[in-house]
């Protein structure tokens, strides 16, 4: 379906989506960066709700690497079936995950994953309409 957007209705849709794909940047660009800060916390963390032991820094350091150039590659909209769709998994298994935190052991700060899969979602649909502050925006001018 190609559908005809409204050109103003379409610069909305693209800031919003643009505005979604930034704060999904961050959450995960801060989120990587504590693999090469902290990375006993990661290894912690893959244990704990991963259920994956024998983690060590190197391989925690090449983790971010691989997702560092996934989420920059995210930001700049580039190869978006594969890096929207890396971000939504990531995220996705991340959430799933820690079902305890929503169920048993009932942590409120885990369910601020809920609206940022929600954006990811939307992201990954709508991935041909998110054209704001993309490399191949830039290049097209």
């Amino acid at each position: 379906m190609n559908a005809t957007i409204n050109p103003d209705y379409k610069k909305r849709i693209e800031t919003c989506l643009f505005l979604l794909r930034l704060g999904v940047f961050i959450v995960m660009f801060v989120w990587t960066m504590g693999k090469f800060f902290d990375p006993a916390h990661t290894i912690r963390y893959f244990n704990r709700f991963f259920l994956i032991g024998g983690l060590v820094k190197p391989i925690v350091y090449t983790i971010g690497v691989i997702e560092m150039l996934f989420i920059v590659a995210f930001l700049g909209g580039l190869w978006k079936r594969y890096t929207y769709g890396v971000v939504l998994f990531l995220h996705s298994v991340s959430t799933f995950m820690t079902w305890k935190k929503y169920t048993i052991d009932i942590h409120l700060l885990f369910f601020t994953a809920w609206p940022m899969l929600a954006a990811c979602v939307a992201l990954y649909v709508l991935r041909d309409l998110d054209v704001k502050f993309t490399v191949r925006q830039w290049f097209k001018k």
